[in-house]
């Protein structure tokens, strides 16, 4: 690549990247503001605080929504619509942006441009009673009504997923055993709204095929997927990172390549390849995962000895993750982190759970660097090694290392931080991490190209000021002055930290008058041509763990004028050239006397073909091995293990960063480790793991991202219903579930549309969890003679009890709403009650809502006006006192309502039932005493008979007068 072209690119990508972080906090302060404003219903300056936002982030369609909200309350109808309609410029198919300016048109007195804009958003969404009352208001049918048809009609969107589903279950039908077809039934009953359906089909696909593919098609439906694997052998290696840098980049470099080298070797020996199992993390705090043998197989030939192609390198590391399977863990005996530590850092819980489950766990460990040289390396960086040293120094049993020198560093590290004492064992590395099956003597990289032949000078490194480029830079200058001619300087490596001054420096000298070469993205066979068509290499490395170049340099005959920090000299073995780091001068004159000297160079490279011995892979496999075998066989570390939490009433569990290692062990599958707002939830849903001291009411705190727009969240005791709370953009949300004693798991979900977060966030982040609360359980029993009010006007939170399922808990003075088709309620009522109960629910019906509402006691029509809407039913329940109402809508629609009360009387109650019927029949002073038993049927069955009326019943008459009052009451 030509060099200036690349440091162009480099500084270029830097400059645009500052740009979109400042363009991106502008605009979240500005959203902030307008937020803000909104809330305090300031119209115009909202509306101004908006328009900010917008111009820098115009595709923002939910954002010209709110722009458009805030003008209309404003009075502003030709600008509320102007901003609708650019809204739907960007989002053509959402029903809501139809919606809103079907409502501003018809402010507008344009009556008919508003019926189409209602008819189009009762097209797109399948529940949309707003747009038809509207529509009605416009004094236009949105689409004719066969008689015996109700208001609602089925939409374009459901009629797509219905068949889709049809489609969906014929596929099941003609292939049952195939996984596929049943996940894709999942995904199809869930767009159909029928979730537990989703679940279960999900779960038969993972019965079929125990993929992690299946796995998570059970959690991206909302389930909670199982964790049981197949037994296996006894080692299990951690190649997350491996995994995650050949997917990304299609290459292993580093730490990874070291990886490639061991796993190769394991894989060789028929012995130690029944012992091992190559295991990766996918979610933070989920289940370890085993990749086939054949699968970590192919990925290790691709790697070592196929030529770069990130497409196949991706697919490969794809379908090797979609086929890994749940680990088994009572089958194993060690956890080998073979890769980064520091991968682990923020959730040593996990590492927990591995010891909990009596697994011994082990480190590799390469070097101490961001903590000996933390001005080399990123403060992230430092910050993250750190964490993860301090947290894995508490779990860690034993350590390995691939020096001397890195097993000294540990030892002192861990000293600084009063760590406990572990076994530490150096495993010093190969000089080569693998030669190709058959050299190509004709590879060489085509952006060199022109040096094939010639003499040049190697340095193969990362770009970084560790590596010391600028000593090189500096010392080509010196040689330049001093009248001498060199050779061109290879760079091979990408550019890495803090080496900004360097490239600023290379492109103001044109690269040295196009003496500096930089090249990156070279295969194993490129690389080797480069070494061995070079003059020498040169390595001013300021520290090492290991050194792998200089130990490929000598183990192709190459002399390598190495600067002997760290553990270079290990990896040297005696056979570099020395340099000195510090000293440009220095490796000048090392260079010029092995530039002009070619007699002294060949007796160097004599010198090295005949006393230098490379070590190979298979040497330090075995080693590797001896020392794990060893390790085991110590006894381990007397240490106490982190215990997750018994929760009693009072506890709580604070998710933010620092949080104790044992109250990160409720933490499972699809959280990210905490941060300020609390533990992001990944995807679509996660799990937590409680043990309960007594029945507890449990209270989550919930934050929501700035960009998560319509979306609400559902927490469930295992496979039971879910308990929903709608949460508004950056703001804060409670959830109540009822937990009985002991170990629980609970799946918190989210759903509704997903924004794309803003740019520098990659995460399908939208809701965290904050904390969770412990308190006693209510006993759940219904007082005889006691309303439960639902809601903000309730004086107690008894009422979450009776939310058995499909309810928002986000309350409303009006009470909850439903949110599913079919929201049910669960009464618990005394023992002495069972049997025959009578039941008042007071509901507020949503303006325009059509068709008829289906309950225990049958149908009854909705007022289309809205309002109050009193329902009396007649109920029995089982010998314990519970029973159930379900709700429904006979469309199937999610019912437009809230509740706002309960009251009950059993049957054989006379005075329970005459108090009840008193508080909302009678007028204010009402002589309640006169009522006779005969009056108050009399009374109830013309209740019951009022409901039936399409309208709420006007003023007049005890019913009228009552929700009168009703209304009254819900409006102060």
């Amino acid at each position: 690549m030509n060099p200036f072209a690349f440091l162009t690119r480099f500084l270029a990508g830097r400059a645009a990247e500052r740009e979109r972080a400042v363009k991106r906090m502008a605009a979240l302060a500005a959203r902030r503001d307008g937020d803000a404003a909104r809330d305090r219903r300031d119209w115009a300056e909202a509306a101004a605080h908006y328009e900010r936002y917008l111009a820098l982030a115009p595709d923002d369609a939910a954002l010209w929504v709110q722009l458009g909200h805030a003008r209309k309350e404003a009075g502003d109808l030709p600008a509320a619509e102007q901003a609708y309609r650019t809204a739907q410029e960007r989002r053509p198919r959402d029903h809501d942006i139809a919606l809103q300016l079907g409502h501003a048109l018809k402010l507008q007195g344009r009556l008919e441009e508003a019926a189409a804009a209602y008819a189009l958003s009762d097209q797109l969404a399948p529940v949309n009673h707003a747009a038809e009352e509207l529509a009605a208001l416009a004094g236009v049918e949105i689409r004719p009504r066969p008689a015996g048809v109700t208001a609602r009609q089925i939409s374009e969107r459901e009629r797509l997923a219905l068949e889709r589903l049809r489609e969906a279950e014929l596929d099941v039908a003609r292939a049952p055993e195939n996984p596929a077809t049943h996940r894709a039934l999942s995904e199809a009953l869930l767009q159909a709204g029928r979730r537990n359906a989703a679940i279960a089909a999900a779960r038969e696909a993972f019965r079929l095929e125990p993929e992690r593919r299946n796995w998570q098609a059970i959690r991206r439906v909302g389930g909670a997927p199982p964790d049981e694997g197949t037994p296996g052998g006894p080692q299990l290696h951690d190649v997350t990172d491996l995994l995650t840098m050949v997917r990304d980049t299609g290459r292993a470099t580093g730490i990874q390549r070291v990886q490639l080298g061991l796993a190769e070797g394991i894989l060789a020996d028929p012995v130690a390849a029944e012992q091992a199992r190559f295991v990766f993390l996918a979610e933070r705090f989920g289940p370890l995962w085993t990749l086939a043998r054949e699968d970590i197989a192919a990925i290790i030939a691709y790697c070592l000895h196929e030529p770069h192609d990130a497409l196949r390198a991706e697919a490969l590391v794809h379908g090797a993750m979609d086929r890994a399977r749940p680990t088994h863990l009572p089958s194993a005996r060690v956890f080998f982190i073979m890769g980064a530590f520091w991968f682990w850092a923020g959730v040593p819980s996990a590492l927990a759970r591995l010891r909990a489950a009596g697994l011994r766990i082990g480190v590799l460990i390469y070097d101490l660097i961001p903590l000996s040289h933390p001005e080399h390396t990123s403060e992230g960086t430092v910050a993250a090694f750190r964490q993860g040293l301090e947290e894995g120094a508490t779990l860690w049993d034993f350590a390995l290392t691939i020096s001397e020198f890195t097993a000294r560093e540990l030892g002192r590290q861990l000293a600084a931080i009063e760590a406990p004492s572990i076994p530490i064992r150096p495993v010093p590395l190969a000089h080569r991490i693998s030669p190709p099956d058959k050299p190509d003597a004709l590879a060489f990289p085509e952006a060199v190209r022109d040096l094939q032949g010639q003499d040049y000078v190697l340095c193969v490194g990362t770009i970084e000021s560790r590596k010391n480029h600028l000593a090189l830079f500096q010392a080509w200058q010196i040689l330049l002055r001093e009248g001498l001619d060199p050779p061109p300087l290879v760079l091979v490596g990408r550019p890495g930290w803090r080496v900004t001054d360097l490239m600023e420096q290379l492109e103001a000298t044109r690269f040295l008058g196009g003496r500096v070469r930089l090249v990156h993205g070279v295969s194993d066979p490129e690389l080797e041509g480069l070494y061995r068509g070079c003059l020498f290499t040169i390595f001013p490395s300021f520290t090492e763990g290991w050194g792998l170049p200089v130990g490929e340099s000598l183990a192709l005959g190459k002399l390598c004028l190495a600067a002997l920090e760290g553990a270079t000299p290990e990896a040297a073995g005696g056979f570099a050239e020395p340099i000195d780091a510090y000293s440009p001068r220095d490796i000048a004159a090392r260079v010029r006397h092995f530039v002009t000297d070619r007699a002294a160079l060949a007796a160097a490279e004599a010198k090295l073909r005949e006393g230098f011995t490379p070590r190979g892979w298979p040497d330090v496999t075995r080693h590797f091995l001896e020392e794990l075998s060893g390790c085991l066989a110590a006894p381990p570390p007397q240490r106490a293990a982190p215990e997750p939490p018994r929760l009693a009433p009072g506890q709580r569990l604070l998710f933010a960063p620092g949080a104790a290692v044992g109250d990160l062990l409720v933490l499972g599958a699809g959280f990210e480790p905490p941060e300020a707002p609390g533990a992001w939830l990944i995807g679509t849903s996660g799990t937590l793991h409680l043990d309960c001291a007594a029945p507890l009411r449990l209270w989550f705190r919930l934050r929501a991202a700035p960009w998560a727009m319509e979306n609400r969240t559902g927490i469930a005791l295992g496979d039971g219903p879910l308990q929903w709370a709608e949460v508004e953009p950056g703001q804060e949300a409670m959830l109540a579930l009822d937990v009985p004693a002991g170990p629980a798991t609970l799946r918190l979900v989210v759903d509704g549309p997903t924004h794309p977060p803003p740019d520098g966030e990659r995460r399908p982040i939208r809701v965290a969890l904050s904390e969770i609360t412990a308190a006693a359980q209510e006993t759940g029993r219904l007082v005889p003679g006691r309303a439960v009010v639902f809601g903000a006007a309730a004086a107690t939170q008894d009422w979450l009890s009776l939310l058995a399922e499909g309810w928002s808990q986000t309350a409303n003075g009006q009470g909850v709403s439903a949110l599913a088709a079919d929201p049910a309620l669960r009464l618990a009522l005394p023992l002495e009650a069972a049997g025959e109960v009578r039941v008042l629910l007071h509901l507020h019906v949503r303006a325009g809502a059509h068709g008829r509402l289906r309950h225990p006691g049958g149908l009854t029509d909705l007022p289309e006006g809205g309002g109050a809407l009193l329902l009396p039913l007649q109920i029995r329940t089982d010998a314990e006192g519970m029973a159930r109402i379900a709700l429904s809508m006979e469309d199937r629609s999610v019912p437009p309502i809230r509740i706002a009360a309960l009251q009950w009387a059993a049957e054989g109650d006379m005075a329970a039932r005459l108090a009840m019927i008193e508080s909302v029949m009678l007028p204010e002073g009402g002589a309640a005493h006169a009522l006779s038993p005969t009056r108050l049927m009399a009374l109830e069955a013309r209740l019951r008979a009022e409901t039936t009326e399409p309208a709420t019943p006007l003023p007049g008459g005890e019913a009228g007068r009552a929700a009168l009052r009703l209304v009254t009451s819900r409006k102060g």
